[in-house]
């Protein structure tokens, strides 16, 4: 009887250790995709600084005046701004925005994609 109490203790501790390390990949996984996104966020952020930049100084030959093309680069932020702030309530808008960041975030093995 005392074998029986042992060996069901023992595979208890094996599947405890194996959810243990299941949970431990699960969140690694997490953890290393939200850094990918913040990297890439970090990136985007940059490319769209300098780019900003370039635009506004090429606005700045194009028209002879620094401050147009500086002008026109706030214009056309504005313009998308005001877009975004238009689409934050509808709901495709937020839907597409919401899976597709769950899909990226939470992609584990044996998930179906819907």
């Amino acid at each position: 009887m005392n074998e029986i109490i042992t060996t069901i203790k023992k595979l208890i501790e094996v599947r405890v250790n194996i959810i243990k390390a299941e949970i431990t990949e699960q969140i690694s996984s997490v953890v290393a995709r939200v850094a990918a996104i913040v990297l890439m966020i970090i990136s985007a952020s940059f490319i769209l600084l300098f780019g900003s930049i370039a635009l506004a100084f090429y606005f700045s030959e194009l028209f002879g005046s620094s401050s147009i093309g500086f002008l026109m680069v706030t214009g056309i932020y504005t313009f998308i701004f005001l877009l975004l702030y238009l689409l934050r309530n509808a709901g495709g808008f937020q839907s597409i925005l919401k899976n597709s960041l769950f899909r990226y975030v939470f992609l584990f093995k044996g998930r179906k994609e819907e």
